[in-house]
């Protein structure tokens, strides 16, 4: 009975010593489950903050963008009606500004270097917010359809609407008022040259009108890409 009662006294010691254990390494699986989800939330909380002052950055990029292209629109648009009018009521000088202003590309310039870090490392994935998260996601397809366009319409500009400006138009004149070398790059030899005489031309206006049209959808592209990007900078904000 006496050895009877000492077993059973070891056998609850022991296995007081095994909860002890188990309680135990519980208790470190929880400080360490805890430090990571810490370290986690802290990594996810930098990444949001950093990728918020990245995405207002390219809030302001895109308002330039819109504004340049809301001038090339402007400035083709008044070109085309220019060929309703007489050519003694039009100021030579005043085409020609309108026509440096068409022949700027204009491009977005949308800075992604936390994006593409999230995308590489994982870390959008770690957002809780499931709305953000494919917010994120559906930022790609928006900034892909956004530099397919710019490529478009840059290569309307310097592809054939260039070569027929080459016999076409003075760009001394022009470069020599309005350009950013003004004044250095000296006065043109063909000073009897009108530039005007492109107004009676047919394939010059539809050069005109493709420029209204692609310019166009450039910038309804850019507005879309605006609102996205006001939408993404909310839920940002709001995570």
């Amino acid at each position: 009975m006496l050895n009877e009662n000492k077993f059973s006294k070891y056998l609850l010691y022991a296995i007081g010593e095994i909860v002890l254990v188990v309680i135990g390494i519980l208790i470190a699986l929880g400080i360490s489950n805890w430090n990571d989800n810490r370290k986690n939330n802290a990594e996810t909380n930098d990444f949001i903050g950093r990728l918020t002052e990245e995405i207002e950055i390219n809030i302001d990029n895109v308002d330039l963008a819109i504004e340049l292209q809301s001038k090339h629109i402007a400035a083709s648009k008044s070109i085309l009606d220019m060929f309703h009018k007489d050519k003694k009521n039009i100021n030579p000088e005043s085409f020609d500004s309108l026509m440096i202003i068409i022949y700027q590309s204009a491009s977005v310039e949308i800075n992604n270097g936390t994006f593409s870090e999230g995308l590489n490392t994982g870390k959008i994935g770690s957002i809780p917010s499931d709305k953000l998260r494919s917010a994120l996601y559906s930022l790609i397809s928006i900034i892909s359809d956004t530099r397919r366009l710019e490529q478009i319409n840059t290569n309307d500009l310097n592809g054939p609407f260039t070569q027929f400006l080459y016999p076409n138009y003075n760009y001394r004149k022009m470069d020599d008022k309005f350009s950013e070398y003004k004044g250095k790059i000296g006065e043109t030899k063909f000073k009897n040259f009108d530039n005007l005489t492109l107004l009676n031309n047919m394939e010059f206006e539809n050069y005109m009108d493709n420029r209204f049209f692609n310019n166009s959808v450039q910038l309804e592209q850019y507005e879309k890409l605006k609102t996205e990007l006001l939408r993404l900078n909310k839920l940002l904000q709001n995570e």
